[in-house]
């Protein structure tokens, strides 16, 4: 049996989708001709590569909460950074930001 093979830009539009506030990942799936378990499997890949970073709030937090995914690619090039937006403030950092320095910038912002 053949697998398919998802360009990166749908895996991001298909995660995008996934991600958005109320959405259903099955519902997400189905519509796409995915598997849930496939669009998981994407989420726990793109965490772990921190292509998507997982928010919670405080220490007290029971759930985790992911940030909005927005693709966006200028003239095609590729980039290995992230940017968030909080409110008026821009977050951007390259590829190799450290995971607890991004929570402590992140938390810096909310707080201010």
């Amino acid at each position: 049996m053949l697998r398919r093979r998802w360009s990166a830009e749908t895996k991001a539009r298909i995660l995008e989708e996934s991600l958005a506030p109320g959405a259903n990942v099955s519902a997400v799936a189905r519509a796409h001709h995915v598997s849930p378990q496939q669009v998981f499997a994407w989420r726990r890949k793109a965490i772990r590569s921190g292509e998507i970073v997982v928010l919670t709030r405080g220490s007290e937090a029971k759930a985790q909460s992911f940030a909005p995914v927005e693709v966006a690619h200028e003239n095609g090039a590729r980039t290995s950074g992230l940017e968030i937006v909080i409110g008026d403030a821009t977050i951007r950092v390259g590829s190799d930001v450290a995971p607890a320095l991004l929570t402590e910038a992140i938390r810096a912002v909310r707080a201010a």
